[in-house]
């Protein structure tokens, strides 16, 4: 054999070697290197349903459910970002209301009644307290035991349409005579009473009781329920058009009853946090009293928490166009939604029914 033909075979064999050594790299490469990267999407963030609950007094004890409901997280675990923000009265409720679909409010239901009389597309889905909060107060040195009492007397109040309500109704309830009864009507009723301008005050549990608990002044009360005046309770209510997702409402709701059951569950751990929401920060021991006494307006016996009471808004309505306070009945049937309750009750009432007090 030549040493040309012994060269052309040792060059073959070069050149299988080196084909063969390729091959193994590439599929080593395919099987063992860095796989391709893809580019991955950002993670969506969670989509929260954003509301505001604007109230008709300021921020106090008598909204510790939602309180504790944003404190605790319940909102944001049914998807909602709550804010709570105070108010003045009904009225400036119901203008907040109107300009923001995506705000609750929350009024006395005479109030809410005069409004949608006058057009205003707003619709009632759940009661804020079950009982009126409406008491009279005194102070120490006057009598105040019975109906009777009143007469004689100077009675202060806001001129509202809830007040002016449950005075008429407290008046003939009771066979007061009229002419007898001093009504003053005023913007600064408590401290009228403090002044001994007035010698009543017909006010609120959770705005002008607590007022007088905090500049801890001594006083005497006379509640129109126990008298036979049983008018409904502040509601929660929203614009017309929000009633399209119905579910969000039912989530706010269950969201409120779960704050208000860990509020009351555990008072040691939720009373600091009450505390120190409210607008002006109150003594833990002052929050403990006004949230002992607000049980029976939230779920007096027989009631559940949420519920309106629709005889008791009817025969409101019937006072209220008697006296001619609303000029035009309203439909009922389209300005109260008791849907939202009911729904929340059929899919969560072993929670619903926890709730304190």
């Amino acid at each position: 054999m030549t040493r040309a033909q012994r060269k052309a075979r040792k060059s073959h064999y070069g050149l299988r070697l080196l084909a063969g050594l390729f091959v193994a790299c590439a599929v080593a490469y395919v099987l063992f290197g860095p796989k391709p990267t893809r580019s991955q999407a950002p993670t969506p963030k969670a989509s929260f349903a954003e509301y505001t609950v604007k109230l008709s007094t300021p921020l106090s004890v008598s909204a510790a459910g939602m309180i504790i409901a944003a404190s605790d997280g319940l909102f944001a675990q049914a998807g909602l970002r709550v804010r709570l923000v105070a108010g003045l009265d009904d009225d400036d409720a119901i203008a907040a209301v109107v300009a923001d679909e995506n705000t609750i409010g929350i009024a006395s239901t005479a109030g809410f009644l005069k409004a949608r009389s006058g057009g205003l597309p707003i619709v009632a889905f759940a009661g804020f307290y079950a009982v009126n909060p409406a008491e009279f107060y005194t102070l120490p040195e006057a009598k105040l035991l019975t109906p009777l009492d009143l007469e004689g007397k100077r009675i202060g109040y806001t001129p509202n349409s809830e007040f002016v309500a449950i005075l008429n109704d407290f008046v003939s309830s009771n066979s007061l005579a009229q002419s007898r009864l001093f009504l003053m009507e005023s913007n600064t009723p408590l401290q009228d009473l403090l002044d001994r301008k007035v010698d009543v005050l017909l006010g609120r549990r959770d705005v002008d009781g607590l007022e007088l608990e905090r500049l801890n002044i001594e006083y005497k009360i006379l509640r129109p329920d126990a008298f036979g005046v049983h008018n409904p309770g502040p509601v929660f209510f929203a614009q017309e058009r929000i009633f399209a997702q119905p579910n969000r409402l039912e989530k706010f709701l269950m969201a409120t009853a779960g704050g208000w059951s860990a509020a009351y569950a555990d008072l040691s751990r939720t009373v600091p946090i009450i505390a120190n929401s409210v607008g002006t920060p109150l003594p833990t021991s002052l929050v403990s009293r006004l949230m002992d006494s607000q049980r029976s307006l939230l779920r007096p016996f027989g009631a559940r928490f949420g519920e309106m009471d629709s005889i008791r808004i009817r025969t409101l309505q019937s006072q209220l166009l008697q006296r001619r306070a609303i000029q035009h009945p309203v439909d009922l049937t389209r300005a109260i939604n008791y849907d939202i309750v009911k729904e929340t009750y059929r899919h969560e009432a072993t929670n619903l029914n926890r709730v304190e007090p």
